[in-house]
C-alpha cells in the first residue's frame, strides 16, 4: 500500500455518499491517513488486525462471500466493504474477493471511528449498510438451507393464524360444533379469563362424541384435550414440525410469555407455506376453467406474499412476483372471456396502468386497466368488448384485486378506445394543465401491455414521449402538482403523523413516502429518451442520461427500497393480525436507530424534490 495525494482522493469521494455530506474539516481529518491497495482478480482482501477497517472501491468490482463461499453481495466503483470489520470485528467471518483487478482506498480505522462518533448522518449510513448486508447474509444462508418460500429458521409467529376461534368451557358440544362449522375451522380453543384451558378438534368430535353416541348437550370441557401441547411465539418452524411429528398432533396453540393463547399453527399451515411458490401458483391459475376456481386459487396470494416478506426477498422482486401473478390472472380471465363470448371481432391490447404497470403491487392494490382496439368499433363490436371488459374486471374483483375507486377499468367505455383515440387523449392531457389531466397523467403514464401485440403500445408510448419532449410547460406543471405533497417531517425533524381516525399517530408509508418517489420517478422517466416503466428503472435511466446526479439517484433508489420494505412488513403484520392490508406504521414500533434512518430517508426525498424543482421549473415562475 502507498500513501496518496489527499486532494485527488477528496475530489473522488465528494461524489460518493455519505462522504459527500462531510464538512471540509471532517473530510480532511478522515483522509489524512488514507492509503490505496491494488487487488488482483481472485485475490481475497484481508480484513483482520490493522486491515479490519472500511475500504472504498476506486475502480473495480468485488464479491462478499461467507467462509463457505456463499455469495452475500456484489459491489463496484464507489461502494464500501469492511463495514462489519470496522464496527464489530467481522463477526460473520466474511471474505471479500476481487472479481477483477481493482484499486481500493483503505481508510484509517481510528479516524473512521472518530468520524462516526462526530457525524450522526455518516454513522447512520454505515449502520444501515451493515444492517442491509447482514440481511443479505441471512437471506443467502437461508436460501442454501431450504426452499426460498419457507425457511425452517423462521419464527412460528410469522405464519401462525392470529384470528382465534374460541369458546368457554361450559358451552355445549353442539354449539361448539356449530361455531366450528360456521368459521370453517378444524379446531377451537377453550379459553376462560384469557387462560387456555384446552382444545377441541374435528377428531375429538368424531372419536369422543359421534363414535360413542355421546350427548351433544354436555359441556365441551368433557371432551376437550386439557393442557394441550403449545409453543411460545418465538419458537422456530423447525421446532413446530418436530413437535407435531413426535406428539402426533395437527394443531399447536401459540402462547405469549403470560401463557395466553395468541395464535394457532396447524399442519395445513406448515404444508401450505412450505409448498406455495409463485411458479406453482401461476401453474394453478393457468389450469382453472372458471372464475370461481380462479378465486379459490387466489386466496393463497396473501400467504405467498407473507412468505416472500419473511424470507427477506427484495421489495422490487416482490413487486415483480405480484405483477407476474396479476398479469397471468388477467390473461387467463381474457381467455375465459373469449371462450364464452367467441373470437374477438378485431385485434386488441389489454393495458394496465399504475402499480401493476410499474410492477410494484402489494396487498390491497386495486386494478387500473383499459382496452386499445384496432379501430373504432361498430355497435355490435362495442357490445362484445363491453362484455369482455366487464367479465375481466369483475373476475379480477372476485379474485381479490379490488375495483378502481375512480372507475379506470376496461369495463368503463371511456377507457376502451382505438389506438388513434388513445394517442389523441394523451395529447390532450399533455397540452392541458387542468387538474384532471394531471391526475390522469399520474395514472395512465405508467402503462404496460399484458395481452395482444405489444408493438402498438410501444408506438403509443413513443408518441407520448415525443409530445412531452415538445412541451416543457407540461413537465413544469406536472412537477408543481407532484411537489405539492411533502415528506412527513415537521419542525425539528419530528414525524408528521395522522391526526385522527383509525390510523391516528401513524405514518401512511404509501401516500406520504412511496408515492412521492414514484412521482419523481415518473417526472424523470418522461424526460428521458428511453421509456422505462418501474420507478427504479426510471431513476437509473435518468442517471444514465445525466438528468440526475449519481448521488441523488442512488439515494432515491435507497429511499424507495427502504420505504417499500417497511410498508410490506407493516402489511404482513396487519394481515396476520386482523386480515387487513394496512401499510401504516407506528414510529414507536421502530428502534431509535431505525427512526433516525427513516427521518434521513424522508430528508432524502425532500432534497430530491428540491432538485426536481430546479431541474423542471427553470424559466417557469
Amino acid at each position: 500500500m502507498a500513501a496518496l495525494d489527499i486532494p485527488e482522493v477528496q475530489k473522488f469521494i465528494t461524489t460518493i455518499p455519505p462522504f459527500s455530506s462531510l464538512s471540509a474539516l471532517e473530510c480532511s481529518h478522515l483522509l489524512r491517513a488514507v492509503s490505496m491497495t491494488y487487488v488482483r482478480q481472485g485475490q481475497i482482501v484481508p480484513l483482520q488486525g490493522e486491515d479490519a477497517t472500511v475500504h472504498l472501491i476506486r475502480r473495480g468490482a468485488c464479491e462478499i462471500r461467507t467462509a463457505k463461499g456463499v455469495l452475500v453481495d456484489q459491489i463496484a466503483d464507489g461502494e464500501c466493504f469492511g463495514v462489519s470489520s470496522a464496527m464489530a470485528q467481522n463477526p460473520d467471518n466474511l471474505d471479500v474477493v476481487a472479481l477483477e483487478d481493482s484499486l481500493v482506498y483503505r481508510l484509517d480505522k481510528t479516524r473512521f471511528t472518530e468520524t462516526l462518533e462526530k457525524n450522526e448522518a455518516f454513522a447512520i449510513f454505515f449502520e444501515h449498510t451493515r444492517h442491509n448486508r447482514l440481511r443479505k447474509l441471512s437471506r443467502s444462508l437461508k436460501t442454501n438451507l431450504t426452499s426460498p418460500t419457507l425457511q425452517l429458521s423462521i419464527a412460528v409467529d410469522h405464519i401462525m393464524t392470529r384470528q382465534l376461534i374460541q369458546t368457554g368451557a361450559e358451552a355445549s358440544i353442539q354449539c361448539v360444533a356449530q361455531q366450528m362449522t360456521q368459521a370453517r375451522v378444524s379446531s377451537i380453543l377453550v379459553i376462560e379469563e384469557e387462560r387456555l384451558l384446552g382444545i377441541v378438534t374435528d377428531r375429538d368430535l368424531r372419536s369422543r362424541v359421534l363414535a360413542l353416541a355421546g350427548d351433544a348437550s354436555q359441556p365441551v370441557k368433557t371432551i376437550m384435550t386439557t393442557q394441550p401441547t403449545c409453543l411460545p411465539s418465538g419458537a422456530l418452524v423447525m421446532h413446530a414440525q418436530i413437535l407435531m411429528s413426535e406428539q402426533n398432533v395437527h394443531h399447536l396453540p401459540i402462547i405469549d410469555t403470560q401463557q395466553r393463547a395468541i395464535g394457532l399453527l396447524t399442519a395445513a399451515d406448515l404444508l401450505r407455506h412450505q409448498e406455495l411458490s409463485p411458479l406453482l401458483l401461476i401453474n394453478q391459475i393457468n389450469r382453472q376453467t372458471d372464475v370461481q376456481s380462479l378465486a379459490r386459487v387466489c386466496q393463497q396470494w396473501p400467504t405467498l406474499l407473507v412468505n416472500l416478506i419473511v424470507t427477506d426477498m427484495k421489495p422490487a422482486d416482490i413487486g415483480k412476483v405480484l405483477a407476474t401473478l396479476s398479469d397471468n390472472l388477467t390473461k387467463r380471465l381474457i381467455e375465459l372471456a373469449i371462450d364464452q363470448l367467441g373470437p374477438a371481432p378485431m385485434g386488441f391490447q389489454f393495458l394496465v396502468f399504475g402499480s401493476q404497470a410499474r410492477k410494484d403491487q402489494s396487498l390491497g392494490s386495486d386494478q387500473d386497466n383499459g382496452l386499445m382496439l384496432e379501430r373504432p368499433p361498430n355497435e355490435i363490436e362495442a357490445e362484445y368488448f363491453s362484455a369482455l371488459g366487464l367479465f375481466v374486471c369483475e373476475g379480477l374483483a372476485a379474485c381479490g384485486i379490488r375495483t378502481c375507486p375512480g372507475n379506470i377499468m376496461a369495463s368503463n367505455p371511456k377507457w376502451r378506445m382505438s389506438k388513434d383515440q388513445w394517442q389523441q387523449t394523451f395529447r390532450q392531457w399533455i397540452t392541458s394543465s387542468a387538474p384532471s389531466a394531471l391526475l390522469h397523467a399520474s395514472i395512465f403514464f405508467d402503462i404496460r401491455c399484458i395481452y395482444g401485440d405489444e408493438r402498438h403500445v410501444a408506438e403509443l408510448v413513443a408518441e407520448m414521449q415525443r409530445e412531452v419532449a415538445k412541451n416543457s410547460l407540461f413537465l413544469a406543471t406536472l412537477t408543481r402538482s407532484a411537489l405539492v405533497a411533502k415528506p412527513p417531517l415537521g419542525f425539528f425533524r419530528h414525524f408528521v403523523l395522522e391526526s385522527s381516525g383509525e390510523h391516528k399517530n401513524q405514518l401512511d408509508l404509501k401516500h406520504q413516502g412511496l408515492a412521492l418517489v414514484n412521482d419523481l420517478g415518473r417526472l424523470y422517466g418522461l424526460s428521458c429518451t428511453t421509456y422505462r416503466t418501474s420507478t427504479l428503472e426510471r431513476i437509473a435511466q435518468a442517471m444514465r442520461e445525466k438528468h440526475l446526479s449519481q448521488e441523488v439517484a442512488r439515494s432515491l433508489m435507497d429511499a424507495w427500497n427502504e420505504l417499500n420494505h417497511l410498508r410490506l412488513d407493516a402489511q404482513r403484520r396487519a394481515w396476520q393480525e386482523n386480515g387487513s392490508a394496512s401499510g401504516y406504521l407506528d414510529p414507536k414500533a421502530l428502534s431509535s436507530l431505525e427512526r433516525k434512518h427513516l427521518k434521513t430517508t424522508f430528508s432524502i426525498i425532500s432534497e430530491a424534490q428540491e432538485v426536481a424543482q430546479q431541474h423542471f421549473l427553470r424559466g417557469y415562475s
